[in-house]
């Protein structure tokens, strides 16, 4: 009697399992034979086919005999063919093998006739249609179809016969209990002693579970707000939720089965890669490139800032390793936003600061000046009434002291306009005639080289400012801009209208509602990031040390603009030029004809003045002056003194001259309790610094009269004159 032996070949064609009969048969152990491909055993190796004299090879090299019987079974590593080797009469052992098989095995595995009648039915496929052995031998297998898919048996028996095996696929069935059930199946066909196929083999299982469970998790996948993407340890896609499709502008099935690096930028594929391999080697939850700034491609190409964290389950596939990708563009912008809007503050907060320094500095320099301004112009005025060219020199000397103060008072103007401490008149006004004003000045004093050009809107852009204030404006801006443009090129001044919302208005620090825009362009030179962030400070310049510029220019232009209540924005780049964008609230009011005001004729100079003033040197230069000039002079050195006096003289006070900030009572507050005792005196306020004066909005009553210190003899005289001329 002959041996039988018996071994397993999965779908790969290499052998699956083997028995021990068959180690013994191939010499060598049977785990050795387990994962060799069959055609290793066979001889010659191309030989497949099923004769009753099938030559096999051992590992050892020597050969032998057997006769092979074919049939099918499912085991722990899949669907397999069964091959029963026998080397003499064995075949009831053989058959009574394969049918223990059948019988144990895990999946329902049915034979059918060509006719489509079950001719066997398994444990396993009771348990799996809850039909018993007995109830469904002799039934046609399409019973157990549901209506719908009738004709799907007649089509695979035709496969059948015709030789074909029908690969695994998931088909719908019906349980004894009519309920449906989803199974994956196999079909394959049977043959006899002589190879005649005579029926077909069934193997199935329910995945009903596995597809309920593979339902739910697509739900939760697309349920979640952001991208993921399954990827297997050599890096292939093999899932995309709903976000990733929306997000990478890939549907799931062209994205499953490609490469993971297809979704990020080309020149950190490479590098991708070699990460994904070292992180296979510890698959912790963790967030890809901690640190670093991280990209990734969208189908079109584009590409956008992410955060991807990672995280990896074990599956009956292998290892698969979640991306949970967040686009951070808006996050990216939010913390740009911030960042731009805090360094605003902050520059806005150093200004203001500067600001308040630079009005104490004018102060108190705005007094030494008008001490020499008022000597120099007593001196001037003496050296005028005495002939002869031995002083020649002198008066000359005196002019230049004059002259000086002069530039010492403008450079405090300039820093009370940067401070927004700076006496404004407003009045409403059209911008665009202020615009071609100084349009018609500049011409031909930039440079030959330099074209100065206008665009101005249609209707009046009106607004409530000094005209004068924002004249210099655009002369500060012409003149940086020229000095820009050392090689010529051009200057443009255009205005328009715009209406600021809600959003818009808060970026800028105003209040929504009209505003008139005006910008000033050149094709200058530009400003790096560093020097735009302080181009507005004082004292800070880019000019040679020389004299060419004192740094006060847009410091100034900063403060007269704020002052009137707009803003000043700055757009520049190194080799392009700079764009000035000034914001003014439009005017409500309507702007007035021109015109002249009625003259009058001017009063002698006599009258009596109390004085009023703390710097002593400049108390004593202009009472000289105001002496000189025939007016009776009382001096207080205080305001508490100077009510003292105005209570206890017995004569007319014709005018209250008086510096506004002094230790103890203002200005202002001198003035109340005076005309409580004069109501017919007039006032005339000196101040370097008129804070005290100003109203919220930094500019002054029209009904207040103000000298603004360093102020000479000519000046000082105008002012008084004028002022006794007003009616009271």
């Amino acid at each position: 009697m002959g041996t039988l032996s018996f071994i397993a070949v999965g779908p790969d064609g290499r052998v699956a399992l083997a028995d021990e009969a068959a180690a013994e048969l191939f010499a060598c152990p049977a785990h050795e034979l387990v994962d060799r491909p069959l055609a290793d055993l066979l001889s010659p190796p191309d030989h497949t086919g099923e004769t009753p004299t099938t030559t096999f090879r051992r590992p050892d090299g020597t050969v032998f005999t057997a006769t092979v019987t074919r049939g099918t079974a499912t085991t722990t590593a899949g669907p397999c063919t069964t091959l029963a080797l026998r080397t003499g009469a064995s075949v009831g052992a053989a058959q009574s093998w394969s049918a223990a098989i059948v019988r144990s095995a895990r999946d329902a595995i049915i034979g059918e006739s060509l006719e489509g009648q079950v001719t066997s039915w398994n444990a396993a496929a009771e348990q799996l249609y809850g039909y018993t052995a007995d109830e469904m031998r002799g039934r046609a297998m399409a019973e157990l179809y549901p209506p719908e898919t009738a004709g799907e048996e007649a089509d695979i028996l035709r496969r059948i016969s015709a030789g074909e095996s029908v690969q695994v696929y998931e088909a719908q069935r019906i349980h004894r209990d009519g309920h449906r059930m989803t199974v994956e199946l196999s079909v394959s066909p049977v043959t006899d002693a002589d190879g005649r196929i005579v029926g077909a083999a069934r193997v199935s299982r329910d995945v009903t579970a596995r597809h309920r469970g593979e339902a739910k998790f697509r739900w939760l996948l697309d349920a979640t707000a952001l991208p993921i993407i399954g990827v297997d340890v050599d890096g292939v896609i093999q899932l995309a939720n709903s976000e990733a499709e929306r997000i990478f502008g890939y549907a799931a099935d062209e994205l499953e089965g490609q490469p993971v690096e297809v979704l990020l930028p080309v020149n950190v594929r490479e590098r991708h890669a070699r990460h994904r391999g070292i992180y296979v080697t510890d698959p912790r939850m963790r967030r890809m490139g901690e640190g670093l700034q991280l990209a990734a491609r969208r189908k079109n190409g584009t590409e956008f800032p992410a955060e991807i964290s990672l995280a990896s389950i074990e599956t009956d596939q292998g290892l698969l390793v979640a991306a949970t990708v967040h686009d951070i563009s808006a996050r990216l912008g939010q913390e740009a936003e911030h960042q731009r809007l805090e360094n605003e503050l902050q520059r806005s907060q150093r200004l203001d600061s500067l600001g308040q320094l630079a009005g104490g500095v004018a102060h108190d320099f705005n007094n030494v000046l008008a001490i020499i301004s008022t000597h120099a112009s007593i001196l001037e005025e003496d050296l005028e009434e005495t002939a002869g060219p031995a002083l020649d020199g002198a008066r000359e000397a005196v002019a230049q002291v004059l002259a000086a103060a002069e530039r010492g008072a403008r450079l405090t103007r300039q820093l009370l306009a940067f401070g927004r401490r700076e006496i404004v008149r407003p009045q409403v006004f059209d911008l665009n005639d202020v615009v071609r004003d100084v349009q018609r000045m500049l011409t031909g004093t930039l440079g030959a080289n330099i074209v100065l050009t206008a665009d101005l809107a249609m209707r009046p852009a009106a607004v409530s400012a000094d005209p004068g204030r924002i004249e210099q404006v655009l002369v500060n801006l012409a003149v940086n801009a020229r000095d820009a443009m050392p090689a010529g090129g051009s200057l443009s001044v255009h205005t328009d209208h715009t209406v600021l919302g809600a959003m818009d208005a808060a970026l800028h620090g105003l209040d929504r509602g009209p505003y008139v825009r005006l910008r000033v362009a050149d094709t200058g030179t530009g400003m790096t990031p560093e020097v735009a962030e302080r181009a507005f400070e004082p004292f800070f310049s880019t000019k040679a040390a020389d004299g060419q510029g004192t740094g006060l220019g847009l410091a100034s232009v900063y403060g007269i603009v704020s002052q009137a209540g707009g803003t000043i924005g700055l757009d520049s780049a190194p080799g392009v030029g700079t764009t000035m964008t000034i914001l003014l609230p439009a005017a409500d009011a309507a702007i007035p004809a021109p015109g002249e005001a009625p003259g009058t004729e001017p009063r002698a100079g006599f009258g009596t003045i109390l004085l009023v003033d703390d710097e002593r040197d400049l108390r004593a230069s202009i009472e000289t002056i105001l002496t000189r000039a025939g007016y009776t002079v009382i001096s207080a050195a205080s305001g508490a003194e100077a009510v003292d006096l105005a209570a206890t003289y017995s004569g007319r006070l014709d005018l209250l001259l008086t510096d506004i900030t002094m230790p103890g009572l203002s200005g202002r507050e001198v003035a109340d309790q005076v005309r409580a005792l004069y109501p017919a005196v007039a006032v005339l306020y000196m101040s370097g610094f008129a804070q005290r004066l100003l109203t919220s909005k930094g500019t002054i009553d029209p009904e207040v009269t103000l000298i603004e210190k360093p102020f000479n003899r000519r000046d000082l005289l105008a002012a008084i004159d004028e002022v006794l001329r007003l009616p009271v």
